[in-house]
């Protein structure tokens, strides 16, 4: 497939040898070290990670994902020396592209103050917030809702794990959720357990204190985001991902000594999103969802 070029500037896809240096010009920003992050999208074949490149220097990254009929946007940086020139503009278009080409109808991304009016100007809207709340490790594993039961996710577990976060997303995330399942997982169910046994709720941790976490009943996905705590080394937090619409999780976890750290909006280009927010808890991260 051909990359156009934009006044000079030349986008092409990112490779392991890229990054080193998507790393340091993301640390030179402000933003955390984002090693273990690239990896993972390195890792997931429905990721396309790109890089701009000006006289053979790398100065903006950016990715597409592609979970079915939603694309995402994310991780687009452009180096400072490099800003005001249509570069972030050049990327996202053909982030956007490469989405629609890939039969993506809903463009979806999380936005920061900056980035905010120019995706605003290419039909971006509105769609909500994302709260990033924090809190520390936990010594004492959590006791499981009555009648429940946690346990470490296995093969078989994964296609109710895919079909109940088509459900909360409206999305098929089957390939990042697959590559996050092959390191550690862990599902809730009813008790007594066993193969079969209804699905409740799921965790599979992230990189960066991130985790994937869908639950629909309130009291199992608040249990889910403490065996995160559990389960995270002990000098770690973790994170979760709470949408304005579940804004009953948010005023909880804050009561419980959760705190915030961060709010994002989500925006959207194309068809409205038929998800179901109230049973998201967590994320894979701010630019994949």
């Amino acid at each position: 497939m051909a990359i156009p070029r934009f006044e000079g500037f030349e986008l092409r896809d990112l490779t392991a040898a890229d990054v080193d240096t998507a790393v340091a010009l993301g640390l030179a920003q402000g933003w955390r070290d984002r090693r273990r992050f690239y990896e993972f999208v390195l890792r997931t074949s429905t990721c396309q990670p790109l890089t701009g490149v000006v006289d053979g220097r790398l100065v903006a990254t950016g990715l597409a994902t592609v979970n079915g009929p939603v694309g995402w946007l994310g991780a687009i940086v452009v180096d400072p020396e490099y800003r005001r020139r249509g570069f972030g503009r050049a990327m996202t278009e053909e982030l956007c592209r490469r989405l629609r080409a890939a039969g993506c109808a809903t463009l979806s991304l999380e936005s920061t103050d900056a980035g905010r009016p120019m995706y605003e100007g290419m039909g971006f809207r509105l769609m909500t917030h994302y709260h990033q709340l924090q809190a520390d490790h936990l010594a004492e594993r959590p006791v499981e809702p009555s009648g429940t039961r946690a346990r470490r996710l296995e093969s078989a577990d994964l296609p109710a794990v895919l079909e109940l976060d088509r459900l909360a997303t409206a999305e098929d995330r089957s390939v990042p959720l697959g590559v996050l399942a092959e390191d550690e997982g862990w599902v809730l169910e009813d008790a007594p357990g066993g193969r079969g046994a209804p699905l409740r709720g799921f965790l599979l941790p992230a990189e960066r204190a991130y985790g994937a976490i869908v639950a629909p009943r309130f009291e199992d996905g608040l249990y889910l985001l403490d065996l995160h705590r559990h389960v995270v080394p002990a000098e770690a937090h973790v994170r979760a991902g709470i949408p304005d619409e579940h804004g009953a999780a948010w005023r909880e976890l804050q009561a419980r000594g959760w705190q915030e750290t961060w709010q994002a909006p989500r925006m959207l280009r194309g068809p409205e999103v038929a998800w179901r927010p109230e049973w998201i808890w967590g994320q894979i991260n701010s630019a994949m969802g």
